[in-house]
């Protein structure tokens, strides 16, 4: 576990941006990827956004939180380097998704 609070919270938002991951996933599987479905709903409009705005802010929170307690407090916890990782891979699929369309 990370020693240094700035290293909690890069645990704490790649852990959120996991779990936001599994729900949005979780979400489109429910609403069968219609997206008519949250027109007609307010609510569903609200969690729409919710849980693409709280994933847009996670994300690289964590990456850029991890990077500066990896440089700046050298912490050699596992479970940054980690998080650092799995936003990183996010990252290179969006550069993939962008640079190669299909």
């Amino acid at each position: 576990m990370p020693k240094t609070r700035s290293g909690k919270w890069a645990v704490g938002f790649a852990i959120a941006s996991a779990v936001l991951t599994a729900l949005s996933l979780l979400f489109a599987f429910v609403i069968g990827g219609d997206s008519a479905v949250i027109a007609d709903n307010f609510l569903l409009t609200i969690l729409a956004n919710t849980l693409s705005i709280m994933f847009s802010f996670a994300g690289p929170l964590s990456f850029f939180i991890g990077i500066y307690t990896i440089i700046k407090h050298n912490e050699r916890s596992i479970w940054k380097p980690l998080a650092v990782l799995y936003v990183l891979t996010l990252i290179m699929f969006l550069l993939g998704e962008f640079l190669f369309p299909h």
